[in-house]
């Protein structure tokens, strides 16, 4: 009998082992597949990237703006570039984003103003200028209609800023003809809107929702949280995601107070600088670490589907099912397969 409790002890011992170092294996059916589409290694590094249709608009850092056709998708084609001296700028080139409706580009001089810039002139690049204050960290435009837009501006002095233009035919100049600056709790940093509502970042001290009821625009509350609060990706009006540096990324839904319905910390081991989402798709762009993939599992759960190294990231965006990562070593386009 000694014999067999022994033998026993010892395969209740080897099964124990087995069941713990089989936990510690990782379950590779949850793990989603990222396949790389293409790779165009811009010059300077790709700090941000905008898509509209077969163009690609590329933040190029110290290289300016760049154009990008994409209509092979597994083949980007330069169209144009623009330099920083052609820019009338010094800094690197941190923001791009385009109205197609009226074709205007915009882009963003790092920790300066944004530049106008006109495309609606054949196949010229006609640079209007610079508007708004210097300290802008991010903004978004809105197009009124044909002839109007506002751009509205993350400061990290002043709170945040909106600029409205109209473009006079007569002169064929474009004229700033409305502005004004909502102090906000802190120092914003990034901004995001959707509809009427905007939510800005502020580092430290979290973020802060305002509305904007017929351009009358007020505070609606304040969330703190962990980390630094860098960037917002909204999803509806009540429905974000936000990316917290060293804080890691939070999805959260909230109703018209500071309350909450949910607050979902993830990615608490990364260094998050941008989230963005397409459905239950999300990518989160960890700097050094690469792209991060996660599933947003309704109604409040969000799970890991593993960290892919595709070098610096900075930016992500999805297009038509895949996605554009702004990344040291250029324009990288990719296709996530679960």
């Amino acid at each position: 009998m000694t014999v067999i409790n022994n033998s026993m002890k010892h395969l209740t011992l080897l099964s124990i082992i087995a069941s713990i170092f089989s936990c510690m294996e990782p379950n590779t059916e949850d793990i989603w597949t990222l396949n790389k589409i293409a790779h165009a290694e811009t010059e300077g590094y790709c700090r941000d990237v905008f898509i509209s249709g077969d163009s690609v608009f590329v933040a190029a850092g110290q290289a300016g703006v760049q154009l990008y056709d994409i209509s092979t998708i597994t083949s980007p084609t330069l169209i144009w570039s623009i330099s920083l001296s052609e820019l009338g700028v010094s800094k690197e080139i941190s923001q791009v984003e385009y109205e197609p409706s009226i074709k205007q580009l915009f882009a963003l001089e790092s920790n300066e103003r944004p530049i106008h810039l006109d495309l609606s002139k054949g196949d010229s690049v006609y640079v209007v200028g610079q508007f708004s204050s210097e300290k802008t960290k991010e903004f978004r435009v809105v197009t009124n209609n044909d002839t109007s837009f506002t751009v509205y501006a993350a400061d990290n002095d002043d709170g945040l800023k909106t600029s409205t233009f109209e473009y006079d035919s007569g002169f064929g100049l474009w004229f700033n003809t409305a502005g004004n600056e909502i102090t906000s709790v802190g120092n914003p940093n990034g901004i995001d809107l959707y509809e009427n509502e905007i939510v800005l970042t502020l580092d430290q001290l979290g973020i802060e929702a305002f509305h904007n009821e017929g351009g009358s625009i007020t505070s609606s509350y304040h969330i703190d949280l962990e980390g630094n609060a860098r960037a917002v990706d909204m999803v509806n009006g009540g429905e974000f995601y936000i990316a917290c540096e060293d804080g890691g990324a939070f999805r959260l839904s909230t109703s018209v107070s500071s309350q909450w319905e949910y607050m979902i910390q993830f990615a608490k081991d990364l260094f998050v600088t941008h989230v963005t989402s397409n459905d239950h798709q999300l990518v989160v762009s960890c700097a050094s670490n690469g792209l991060g993939l996660y599933e947003a599992v309704q109604p409040s759960t969000v799970e890991e589907r593993g960290i892919h190294d595709i070098g610096y990231v900075y930016h992500s965006e999805f297009s038509n099912g895949y996605v554009f990562a702004a990344t040291r070593e250029g324009l990288q386009i990719l296709e996530i397969v679960e």
